[in-house]
């Protein structure tokens, strides 16, 4: 597929939920600057307004506001915490929003009744887990609030290095929050599971370990626009990470991220992979058992776009009981690539 062709290319399926209030924004927004004046006058296109979430950006946080009128995006600094009421069908998303934007705050629960049965609205990337919605509606738009879960997820279609795993202790996944078709936000989060007795967080030791499973998450053009993409896409990538007899991680890498362009006759996704090299995992080396543990992230190496090391990180936890101590690890991550791109995504291994 061309670059040309990627870029314009639109999802086969009209439910496709990754900002897809907002992907119908950006069209009208190019739309109505494409007209012009009667007669033989030149039409003049105003500047784009910049939207709220513009000066509220941060070097820090783990979200994205994405901007309709701009095409741009933002990090943002959301303090957000999911909390895993049920096995099934039940959670609840607390969002705190810097002050600028906190009228988007509060909390909201999903039950079986924001369930979402169309599984091209629950794949995320290549990934295909659960989402939930609310309101649930057939057609969706704005306002709602979005969440979609990772710890079960049914397969991965983009030539898997390994099945996804299905983790027991930890969940983890991205929320959505579009209060309007002008601007929208979506994060990462990862949490405990709930009724497999008391998840701890203790750092295991004794051997070297090593944990595969997927990343999910947000990509989207920065706050210069005329990056690789034209608009937020979802993406999905496997990670491994290597873990020393403290507990410490030794290194770790993060390979291709695949987004999904269209569907095939049979409905199956057709992943395609995002020009950035393999990203490896740095670790800080200073965490403290049982504290997070963290590091950035810098690039593998290839001929592909590189990310920015001074503004790309992960931060992670060990997730298990007491008797089986680091059984599964989950997280988050943000990274900035040179080819003019944000993302943020969370992971889960085991």
């Amino acid at each position: 597929m061309t670059q040309s062709s990627f870029m314009q290319r639109v999802f086969a399926r009209g439910g496709r939920r990754r900002f897809a209030t907002l992907g119908a924004s950006l069209a009208i927004a190019v739309l109505a600057g494409c007209g012009g004046g009667s007669g033989g006058g030149v039409a003049v296109t105003p500047a784009p307004v910049p939207c709220d979430s513009a000066a509220s950006a941060s070097t820090t946080g783990y979200a994205i506001g994405m901007c309709a009128s701009t095409k741009t995006a933002v990090f943002l600094d959301v303090n957000a915490s999911v909390a895993i009421t049920q096995p099934l069908h039940g959670y609840v998303l607390s969002l705190v929003f810097p002050t600028a934007l906190q009228a988007h705050n509060g909390s909201t629960g999903f039950t079986i009744a924001n369930y979402v049965t169309q599984t091209d609205r629950s794949l995320v990337g290549a990934l295909l887990g659960v989402a939930y919605e609310a309101p649930y509606r057939l057609v969706l738009d704005a306002p709602y609030v979005a969440l979609t879960d990772f710890h079960d997820p049914c397969c991965y279609h983009d030539n898997p290095q390994w099945p996804p795993p299905q983790l027991i202790y930890a969940g983890y996944g991205t929320w959505e929050n579009v209060p309007t078709r002008a601007e929208g936000f979506v994060g990462a989060w990862f949490s405990p599971a709930p009724f497999q007795g008391t998840v701890v967080h203790t750092w295991p030791t004794g051997a070297l370990r090593i944990y595969r499973g997927y990343v999910a998450g947000t990509i989207a053009p920065d706050e210069t626009g005329g990056g690789y993409l034209d608009r937020a896409r979802s993406f999905s990538a496997p990670i491994e990470i290597h873990v020393d007899g403290t507990g410490q991680i030794v290194d770790g890498q993060i390979g291709a991220l695949a987004v999904v362009d269209a569907f095939d006759n049979s409905g199956a996704p057709i992943a395609t992979d995002l020009p950035i090299d393999p990203i490896d995992l740095v670790p800080a080396g200073s965490s403290v058992s049982p504290g997070l543990l963290s590091g950035t992230l810098a690039s593998a190496g290839g001929p592909d776009a590189d990310v920015d090391p001074a503004s790309s990180r992960f931060e992670a936890q060990y997730f298990g009981l007491s008797g089986n101590l680091g059984a599964e690890i989950s997280g988050r991550l943000r990274l900035r690539t040179s080819n003019g791109l944000i993302a943020v995504a969370a992971f889960g291994a085991r």
